[in-house]
């Protein structure tokens, strides 16, 4: 379903987005994705459940501001042969119109193989067609969600876990970037964590770009003397990352982060953590300096995800005892200067 809202408290009247009702699944860590056109268009992608933990990747495009939405396409190619896992998909659009979809398939997984590969495909009109999709990257961590961002030189920034074909299960977070429109993709490791689970992290980065096209990668590690929340920035378009530092000196174990880039560089970021009660917490984050705002924190709500523009920051997240959204929507500049004025809206 999809509302819409000037204010971040108020919404519109829901629109079923997926034509076929049951037609999609939606789990903790791999919400529907929903990004806008240059010209108002509506662009939402999700997953279906054709088995377990199967299913296929759609997509669906509202071209009147989310009144009414096309019927969903499929995006994988192997949609129509035996369910394979298709899950954590990410979109992004560039300065042409072109979308991108990426998500990770398990369609080639065989029994052996600790990880999985990420696949891509691409449109050219405005979501009406995508073409084939292909296989970009290989050695995924299956269970941990992507990330994909686009700079206004039309340059990609793919963010996720990845998991060796062989050896200790280390499970370093990664940035891949691409320069030829989705062709070709370089990985770069953003720290060496070695961090080593042999299980589901269930925990993937959050991945933005600043003005410049520069990548800051947010993720949690879970080893080491102090596992939690950590950021790492890059100066040189993701060909290598800063140490990295811990985001919340406050946290006892901070997970599921999602960011975004102010115009001055600064980066608001949302996650949520555990003391008694699980809780939802937002800040400022300067990439050198640290963390200079934090918000009071909001028991009972977890898996944040927020948007902003010049002068309002939205979180919506999910309220754990009704497993309804709540959304909060927090005033940037009073926020800036240590003062919240925040309005709550459930819905």
């Amino acid at each position: 379903m999809l509302r819409h809202s000037d204010d971040g408290v108020n919404f519109s009247a829901p629109v079923r987005v997926n034509d076929r009702p049951g037609d999609a699944t939606v789990r903790n860590e791999n919400p529907p994705k929903v990004i806008v056109g240059r010209q108002g268009e509506l662009y939402v992608t999700w997953a279906n459940e054709r088995g377990k933990w199967k299913g296929n990747i759609l997509f669906s495009r509202s071209l009147n501001g989310g009144k009414t939405f096309s019927p969903a396409l499929t995006i994988n190619s192997d949609g129509a042969g035996e369910p394979a896992g298709h899950a954590f998909q990410s979109m992004a659009i560039d300065a042409r119109g072109r979308i991108y979809i990426a998500w990770i398939d398990e369609r080639n997984k065989q029994k052996e193989d600790p990880g999985a590969e990420i696949w891509l495909a691409v449109s050219t009109d405005r979501g009406k067609t995508f073409s084939r999709d292909r296989r970009i990257l290989t050695d995924v961590c299956e269970c941990c969600r992507t990330n994909l961002q686009v700079d206004q030189a039309g340059n990609l920034y793919l963010s996720y876990r990845t998991v060796p074909r062989s050896g200790k299960m280390f499970r370093d977070v990664i940035v891949a970037r691409s320069s030829d429109g989705g062709k070709t993709f370089m990985p770069v490791a953003v720290s060496d964590d070695k961090w080593e689970i042999a299980g589901c992290p269930v925990a993937g980065p959050s991945l933005t770009l600043n003005s410049s096209g520069h990548p800051a990668l947010i993720w949690f590690m879970g080893g080491g003397e102090r596992p939690g929340l950590y950021y790492a920035t890059s100066s040189n378009h993701g060909k290598s990352f800063t140490q990295r530092q811990l985001l919340d000196p406050q946290q006892k174990i901070g997970k599921h982060s999602h960011s975004a880039t102010l115009a001055d560089g600064r980066i608001f970021v949302a996650w949520d953590d555990a003391s008694q009660k699980t809780f939802s917490v937002w800040g400022l984050l300067d990439s050198i300096t640290g963390l200079v705002r934090r918000s009071t924190e909001h028991e009972g709500v977890a898996y944040p995800v927020l948007a902003l523009n010049k002068s309002i920051a939205v979180i919506a997240a999910m309220e754990l005892s009704t497993h309804k959204v709540v959304t909060f929507s927090e005033d940037l500049s009073s926020f800036a200067k240590g003062k919240e004025r925040l309005k709550i809206g459930r819905n």
